[in-house]
């Protein structure tokens, strides 16, 4: 006869038993008191049983959790996502998408810090990536990586919407950043840092690799190509608070981001001139309001389109320039 090695087969045996008892056409009160009392004896057991081997689960199912929250703090969540639900063996493997890549850094970083202990710099830096990276979470970028102040992050993997999609929020999530220096400056400053801190950004959009790198024994998910490239490059480019980003994700916010003129830059690693656009501010949609500031060079201007046109705004700014090229000859 087969031996049953179901996890529940010491249960199964004890109902079959005490089936066997109820359908007896006569019952001897004498064996049935006895075998109720095997009966309630087996139970017993298995209640034990049952308790500890709940107890175990309720411990391993902890222990799982907080293994989980500790991956979930050296991922991004887009990517804990994919690693806990993905179903299939975790293998190297790549692909080829369009993302919007997002370098930033803290503009003369290296100079300050050496000027601080290890642990206020621990202390400051933490603090810094803190607050940044709220904002990426809140805008749904992927974390990609630390490399001291710098931050990279990139929109459109593993979660896909749109290109457009994309690279409005990795603007918008720039934007936010950028305001939230100005607080940020305040406070470094009443906490007796002398230098005010700026930080510079870049984006780009293009088609890049994404997937798991490295070996078999360890892997790293990331991106690779000229986007990630550019958008560094950019990055370095930009002054103090400003945003550069490349001319094609300009294509795909240019309806809701007000920018400069573009500019033809120079950047390493690249042979040809590169066309880029510096963000000033959002477009409001609701009353057509555009407001941009640039608080290193003490610029703040809102504009109401629904009150002037283009061609009056440009008129105003053509006799400003004339009228200070007046005052300087």
């Amino acid at each position: 006869m087969q031996k049953d090695n179901s996890i529940f087969s010491k249960e199964e045996g004890v109902l079959k038993s005490a089936e066997s008892v109820l359908h007896q056409e006569e019952i001897d009160r004498e064996p049935l008191l006895k075998e109720y009392k095997i009966l309630l004896k087996n139970y017993k057991k298995l209640l034990r049983q049952t308790k500890t081997v709940t107890r175990v689960s309720d411990n391993q199912q902890r222990k799982l959790n907080r293994i989980l929250d500790r991956l979930g703090r050296y991922v991004s969540y887009q990517l804990f996502k994919k690693i806990t639900h993905e179903k299939g063996k975790v293998e190297i493997k790549t692909q080829r998408k369009k993302l919007t890549v997002f370098f930033s850094d803290l503009k003369d970083f290296s100079y300050t810090s050496s000027h601080m202990e290890g642990e206020a710099l621990s202390e400051f830096l933490n603090s810094y990536l803190e607050i940044m990276t709220q904002i990426v979470i809140k805008w749904g970028g992927t974390l990609d990586k630390y490399m001291g102040d710098a931050i990279m992050v990139f929109f459109g993997d593993p979660e896909f919407t749109s290109d457009e999609d994309h690279a409005l929020r990795c603007v918008q999530m720039a934007i936010e950043m950028r305001e939230k220096m100005k607080g940020l400056r305040k406070k470094w400053y009443d906490l007796g840092y002398q230098e005010p801190l700026h930080f510079r950004m870049g984006i780009a959009t293009g088609y890049c690799t994404v997937g798991n790198f490295g070996s078999s024994e360890r892997m790293d998910y990331t991106i690779i190509g000229t986007p990630v490239n550019l958008a560094s490059r950019l990055e370095t480019a930009a002054d103090a608070d400003e945003v550069f980003i490349s001319h094609e994700t300009w294509s795909y916010v240019k309806d809701k981001v007000i920018c400069e003129p573009p500019e033809k830059l120079h950047l390493k690693g690249f042979h040809h001139q590169i066309l880029a656009h510096k963000v000033l501010g959002l477009k409001d949609e609701k009353d057509n309001i555009i407001t941009f500031e640039n608080e290193e060079k003490g610029v703040n201007i809102k504009i109401d389109f629904s009150k002037i046109t283009k061609e009056e705004v440009m008129s105003i700014l053509k006799d400003l320039e004339a009228e200070s090229e007046s005052e300087n000859s």
